[in-house]
């Protein structure tokens, strides 16, 4: 059964607004121009007003006058000079010459006289006056005899002068006058235009105001009707039997009608704004709806069917499958836990070959799980790839080991090698890409018997970018099936596919992973001729440093003393398991059946180690470790490690954002359960398995040391490497000796490490960087953690010097 879905897009009112944006702009625009045109006839009238205030009209007539009273005074003092004939006298006169040059010199060149001067008869008799100072400053600047001889001649030349003088004065004023009165003409003739100009503004912003007011009742208007058109569709989109979506032009959903949100299984909250055919329909649909609507751009409803059923279908069975393969891991984790126990008790060669058959099954139902639970995170948009470094050769090597004993099995040859430079050191998601390449490797020995596997690494020639090549000599695939490998749940009619089995997810699930680190998977093959599986990874980077993986960190470890643990776990054959693994290595074990039961026993007792399984009845693992945190009981400071079937990332951040330590997975693993004690109690690598000398593979890496020495001077080799081993002899007696709390002891940690990864002190370095995470994440640095660095540190110090002796 389909129903009808109507996808309507709103109608499309930008030219309105466009028209409307454009009526407007252009009355403002209008309202800015006349504003413009006010505020420069302003400023230019009131320029004009300070040209004729009364200040500087007063001050040009004022000087034009002055310059008579200073000639004249001139003249006074040039006859008592010729009267008395002294040295005062004569100095008189010639502050008086000077007074009344410095008034015909701003008179000349005065911004203020600049109209007077363009009056001729003005300016003719300024150059006389002009030409009478100049031809009298010598004998004004000559010595007193000089001056006292020349008084009867300088007397002629005023008295000959002194009519321009009048003159000049006369015609400036006169000319003052004229200007003036000019000027007040045109300031009234610019007053009455600035009035109509005025007026005509003041016209338009009335008709302003009444577009104004017009607009604002037609725009109330069209919200009434549109309020009440809304109304109206409203009811009917919610009332219609079919499931209507609205978007605007750009496919955004604005609204989501009930039938829509049941066909969907959407609620209409958290459809509004999301894009329709994105967010509604699968990739392919979404696509082929693209189509149909960009060749129908004039329609505004369109309908057409979909897959509502098959749609719920794939989410309830997504949701089913989470849920399943979630659960299954419970009995998985009691039935592996419980085999390997049974390798605990005297087997004979029968039991024993049943019991490695039980686990290779339950080791396939295992992946099975893990695969379905992959898909389901996929396709709920859940898996997200890190961007970490990491050693290509050591993710290799890893698959290799793993897939040896299949490809053995098979009589097949199994090897990988690069092509081309090598170029170890890159960025990304190790276990993914480790996870891709098992599944290819995998497949590749399935389908081989008798014949070679080879893995091929090159970086190709951007620098960038890794293909990883896996090449068998196989059966081949034909070229109709070539177009179905990387579906979902399909297998190959061939006799060794039938034999071996398998869902047929693998292959789909590599190229989600793949996809999802920003890579792409292809294939080439031909039957009888084999197959050669492509992997192109954005990986190659130079000059990053790959994360460090001691060979400590990798070998199963035990913690250095018996432990007192609290098991907080709902399930009984879970708690079973574990409690049998943990008192068969000497641990004393106390059993919690849920989060609020293992509070309990948090806040009464002392545990080294709390296990603290994530899920569940009564309060949940996360919550009970909060509450021990908080609660300041004996074990508020204890290390806790959570216990899930299956956790994200992002679920692990918050595991430890309560108060968690570390994270195990179900089925718990013998040899990651211990290591992961021995990790929490004695540091990362710092503990040895019991019974058993660590090797000096364990304890230093001798490539990275035979480096260093070889790029070292020959003289200096030895006084170096003493230097060092001085130094860490004095740093580690200090450490054994020091309280947890004492100051500086993360600081001397962290340098020692640094000596030690340069040195190639593998086990102590990573000794040393569990004790200074420990104070990264708030965790409290136990003193077993720093009284085992002082034998750690003596047998990696014999390693170091029988090494290079």
């Amino acid at each position: 059964m389909t129903r009808t879905v109507a996808l309507a897009t709103t109608p499309d009112r930008a030219d309105q607004r466009r028209r409307t944006r454009f009526q407007t702009g252009m009355a403002v625009a209008v309202l800015v121009v006349c504003v413009s045109l006010i505020a420069g006839m302003a400023l230019f009238i009131l320029r004009e007003i300070e040209d004729l205030s009364s200040a500087n009209s007063d001050n040009v007539q004022w000087s034009l006058s002055q310059a008579d009273v200073e000639f004249i005074r001139f003249q006074l003092a040039l006859s008592q000079a010729q009267v008395d004939g002294d040295a005062e006298h004569l100095n008189l006169l010639r502050r008086r010459y000077d007074i009344f040059y410095s008034r015909m010199t701003t008179l000349r060149t005065g911004t203020v006289y600049a109209d007077v001067r363009q009056d001729f008869e003005f300016t003719r008799h300024l150059l006389a006056v002009d030409s009478f100072l100049n031809d009298v400053m010598p004998v004004i600047d000559a010595p007193d005899s000089e001056l006292l001889a020349g008084l009867p001649l300088l007397t002629r030349k005023a008295q000959m002068v002194f009519p321009d003088v009048r003159s000049m004065s006369l015609a400036g004023l006169a000319a003052f006058a004229e200007r003036s009165d000019e000027r007040r003409t045109g300031l009234i003739s610019m007053l009455v235009v600035l009035a109509v100009v005025l007026a005509v503004i003041f016209s338009g912003l009335v008709l302003f105001a009444y577009f104004l007011f017009r607009l604002y009742r037609l725009a109330e208007t069209r919200a009434d009707l549109v309020v009440e058109a809304s109304e109206h569709t409203r009811m009917i989109v919610s009332a219609a039997p079919d499931a209507i979506i609205v978007t605007d032009a750009n496919g955004r959903i604005l609204d989501f009608n009930p039938e829509a949100q049941r066909t969907f299984g959407h609620s209409r909250s958290a459809a509004l704004g999301e894009d329709a055919l994105t967010f509604l329909f699968a990739e392919e649909s979404a696509d082929d709806l693209r189509r149909e609507l960009a060749s129908d751009d004039d329609a505004p409803t369109r309908h057409f069917e979909t897959r509502d059923r098959a749609l719920a279908g794939e989410r309830a069975k997504a949701e089913f499958l989470a849920v399943m393969s979630h659960e299954m891991r419970t009995p998985l984790n009691g039935m592996l836990g419980t085999m390997q126990l049974m390798r605990d008790h005297k087997l004979d060669e029968r039991q024993t070959d049943l019991l490695d058959r039980m686990e290779r099954s339950g080791r396939q139902l295992h992946g099975l799980v893990d695969d379905v639970l992959d898909l389901s995170k996929f396709e709920a948009g859940k898996m997200t790839a890190s961007r970490k470094p990491f050693s290509i050769g050591r993710v290799l090597d890893g698959v290799v080991e793993t897939a040896a004993p299949l490809a053995s099995a098979a009589q097949n040859d199994l090897g990988w090698s690069w092509q081309g430079p090598e170029k170890d050191d890159a960025i990304g998601d190790a276990r993914r890409l480790r996870q891709v390449l098992l599944n290819l490797v995998g497949n590749a020995i399935k389908f081989t018997r008798g014949g070679s596997v080879d893995i091929e690494v090159e970086c190709l020639r951007d620098g960038k970018t890794l293909e990883i090549r896996v090449i068998d000599t196989g059966i081949g695939i034909s070229s109709d099936d070539m177009t179905r490998i990387f579906n979902d749940f399909e297998t190959l009619d061939s006799s060794y596919a039938r034999q071996a089995g398998g869902t047929g997810l693998g292959l789909g699930i590599a190229q989600r992973l793949i996809r999802l680190m920003g890579g792409e998977i292809g294939a080439e093959s031909e039957p009888g001729e084999g197959s050669i599986f492509w992997v192109r990874m954005p990986l190659c980077a130079d000059g990053v440093e790959a994360e460090a993986v001691p060979a400590a960190e990798v070998e199963d470890r035990t913690p250095s003393r018996s432990l007192d643990l609290l098991l907080v776990e709902d399930n009984e054959t879970n708690r079973f398991v574990a409690r049998q693994m943990l008192e068969a290595e000497g641990h004393r074990v106390t059993e919690a059946v849920n989060g609020r039961a293992g509070l309990e026993w948090a806040e009464d007792r002392a545990f080294d180690v709390i296990l603290m399984d994530v899920s569940m009845p009564v309060m949940d693992g996360p919550e009970a470790t909060r509450r021990i945190r908080a609660g300041g009981g004996p074990s508020s400071d204890r290390p806790i490690i959570a216990v899930t079937a299956h956790a994200l990332p992002e679920e692990i951040e918050g595991f430890e954002a309560a108060g968690m330590n570390a994270c195990i997975s179900k089925p718990l693993s013998r040899a990651k359960l211990m290591t992961t004690l021995a990790d929490i109690v004695d540091g990362a690598g710092a503990g040895q398995s019991r019974g058993a000398a660590p090797s000096r593979s364990d304890l230093i890496d001798t490539e990275q040391l035979d480096i260093l020495r070889a790029g070292l001077p020959e003289d200096r080799r030895d006084d170096i490497l003493q230097r060092f081993i001085d130094e860490t002899d004095q740093t580690i007696a200090r450490l054994s000796t020091d309280t947890p709390e004492a100051e500086g002891l993360v600081a001397r940690v962290h340098a020692c490490a640094g000596n030690c990864g340069t040195f190639g002190a593998v086990a102590l370095r990573a000794a040393l960087a569990g004790i200074e995470t420990n104070s990264k994440r708030g965790t409290p640095i136990t003193r077993d953690q720093l009284t085992a660095l002082a034998p750690l540190w003596q047998d990696t110090r014999a390693a170091l010097l029988d090494h290079i002796q």
